[in-house]
């Protein structure tokens, strides 16, 4: 009997041993891969950075800005300047995660080639300073690696500006003259090319920086068409939709709406255009509709936030508004009304108007600087860069804000708040907190 139990003891062992070597990594998906290529991984990126800019850090600057109005429930709390840390928590981490890591994985991959580092280059700079210019003081040098560093130490807001603009200038030396679908655009981006795109978002964050020359030469290389603007591509499946349609008609409708915003008032003639435009008829059904007493963002087919609508993302008029601004800031008027005028004639086309509904601007002095940046502030509609630009300006237009009507420079929200999330689990959070209307380095500069 003893020599059974030695026998069935050995064949135990044996199958024991084979079944962990047959065994070995059944739990493991064939399907799983550790780390994606970076032509594949580029596309995230992509996505980050349509969603960074036309997702709800677009809606909640669009409320601030008084462009359109918070009408339901957590929209109501934008509209009346109620804040919750909480609301951050999802914008904060998507463009950290999505945006800034994956393109720091791409930059890094010894594998990829230049023309894929470059468009992550490009977007994570891009994605870097716009964080700044809307919290102020944000993680940079130490961002997007939690293994060395758990606790990312906050970088001023100017620091990473300039730390930004290097990361979009290297990117712009290695995209060559590709296109923006051939440089891993696919279907979700269309333009002309990376470069032309890169500038203009290059020019937009030297003017937040102040930096009024490199704006100029950034935009002198901008996008040079409207044709050639930096946009999203939308179609009508259930995820593909323009994402402010899928906010408004398909997620929580009654949210967002326009009734008595500025914008509104504008367009319809309630309050007076520093440039009379009898086109703004046109522009008002564009992106507004008329319901009962309530004013709504057109959403219809022939609405600028159609299903299918493009977004902008980089544009001819902003290039050209940017250069106008820069020139006048520079004392160069006659270039400054050149590009303002440029604006007016491709809106002439845009709208089928003529130089009745859009008339070109004659104006000087601070006249011409109010033209400039009224009409950045109407056709730029729903763009984060509007917020920007109040800040920067120091409301120069006089907007009023959503509580008392009044038009000062730091009554109206200055900054987002730093989200419940990075308060509870980073210790370099900045402390004191700083709160809604604090200005920010940048941004809170006389102008």
């Amino acid at each position: 009997m003893k020599i059974y139990k030695y026998i069935l003891s050995f064949l135990f062992a044996f199958a024991v041993l084979n079944c962990e070597g047959y065994t070995e990594g059944i739990n493991e998906s064939p399907n799983a891969f550790i780390l994606a290529s970076s032509d594949l991984l580029i596309g995230q990126v992509q996505l980050a950075f349509m969603q960074h800019m036309g997702s709800n850090n677009a809606r909640y600057t669009s409320v601030f800005t008084n462009q359109f109005s918070g009408g339901d429930r957590q929209y109501l709390t934008l509209n009346t300047y109620s804040p919750n840390r909480g609301n951050y928590n999802d914008m904060w981490f998507d463009t950290y995660i999505d945006g800034i890591n994956n393109a720091r994985i791409i930059i890094e991959d010894e594998n990829a080639g230049d023309l894929v580092k470059g468009v992550a280059e490009i977007i994570r700079g891009v994605l870097f300073a716009d964080l700044a210019l809307l919290y102020g003081d944000i993680p940079f040098t130490q961002a997007s690696n939690s293994s060395e560093f758990p606790h990312p130490v906050y970088d001023s807001q100017s620091s990473v500006i300039n730390g930004a603009l290097s990361l979009i200038v290297s990117g712009i030396s290695k995209v060559g003259d590709a296109s923006i679908t051939d440089g891993f655009g696919g279907n979700r981006l269309a333009g002309s090319t990376w470069k032309e795109a890169a500038n203009t978002l290059a020019a937009r964050y030297s003017l937040a920086n102040g930096d009024y020359s490199a704006a100029i030469s950034f935009a002198n290389n901008g996008i040079s068409a409207r044709e050639n603007d930096l946009t999203t591509l939308h179609g009508t499946s259930q995820e593909n939709r323009n994402l402010y349609y899928q906010f408004i008609v398909d997620e929580r409708q009654d949210y967002l709406v326009a009734s008595d915003s500025h914008l509104v008032q504008l367009l319809d003639g309630t309050t007076a255009r520093a440039l009379n435009t009898p086109g703004d008829n046109l522009r008002f059904a564009n992106y507004f509709l008329k319901e009962d007493t309530r004013t709504l963002i057109n959403t219809n087919s022939d609405g600028r936030f159609s299903q299918t609508s493009s977004f902008p993302l980089a544009s001819y008029y902003e290039n050209q508004l940017i250069l106008a601004e820069a020139k006048f800031q520079t004392n160069d008027e006659a270039g400054a009304r050149t590009h303002l005028n440029n604006v007016r004639a491709e809106l002439r086309v845009q709208f089928a108007s003529d130089a009745v509904g859009f008339p070109d601007s004659s104006a000087s002095g601070n006249d011409l600087l109010m033209h400039i940046l009224e009409e950045k502030y109407i056709t730029l509609v729903g763009e984060i860069v509007t917020f920007h630009d109040l800040r920067r300006t120091r409301n120069f237009i006089g907007v009023p804000n959503k509580t008392t009507g009044s038009t000062g420079a730091s009554d109206f929200p200055q900054r987002f708040l730093y989200p419940q999330s990075e308060v509870d689990t980073n210790e370099n959070v900045p402390s004191p907190l700083p709160e809604f209307f604090s200005t920010t380095e940048l941004l809170g500069r006389s102008y």
